[in-house]
């Protein structure tokens, strides 16, 4: 029962979020909107930001499970960036928070478990140290998050072409003289 409360929390606050910005929502306002006691609330949350960060944690796990269905790279790269342009507006509002600072550090983290766990499950291969393994996922992961809310502003934006660059950079294929 108790995921079961986080879930509906979790969730009446992305339902909030598509209607207005993170620093407008309050504490007040979510319990009032879920029905249940401030005690409820804070049995399973401290805070807004908290409430955010267990959302961001399960939209990851939500987002790597899709990713590894599908085929290969590109697919699991066209998969992320279709789940940012669906949740493009709830970027935007949290883009512009007084927050922001925080949670570009959430967004950067959600991408970086998501990264380790595709490339774990995608690229097996993979020998790196561990140190170097979290200095790559850290560096792909803000790239990726700076890449992608440039991007999402665009009304025009190709993203099957902003997926083959990602792509390219990921694999090492951008760079001048790399050809595979």
């Amino acid at each position: 029962m108790r995921e079961d409360m986080k879930a509906v929390i979790a969730d009446t606050f992305s339902q909030m979020l598509d209607k207005e910005d993170i620093d407008k929502i309050t504490v007040t306002k979510l319990i009032a909107e879920c029905h249940i006691s401030r005690q409820t609330f804070y049995y399973h949350f401290k805070d807004i930001m908290d409430v955010l960060e267990w959302t961001f944690r399960r939209a990851t796990q939500e987002l790597v499970q899709k990713s590894l269905n599908e085929e290969d790279r590109l697919g699991a790269l066209t998969t992320y960036v279709a789940f940012v342009r669906q949740n493009r507006k709830k970027f935007e509002r949290l883009l512009y928070s007084r927050r922001w600072v925080q949670i570009e550090g959430m967004l950067v983290e959600a991408v970086t478990v998501y990264l380790a766990q595709i490339a774990r499950s995608k690229v097996p291969e993979l020998d790196l140290s561990v140190d170097d393994l979290e200095v790559m996922l850290r560096f792909y992961a803000c790239g990726m998050v700076g890449v992608l809310l440039q991007y999402m502003e665009k009304p025009n934006l190709n993203e099957e072409k902003l997926v083959i660059q990602m792509e390219k950079i990921i694999t090492g294929k951008m760079f001048p003289g790399k050809h595979d």
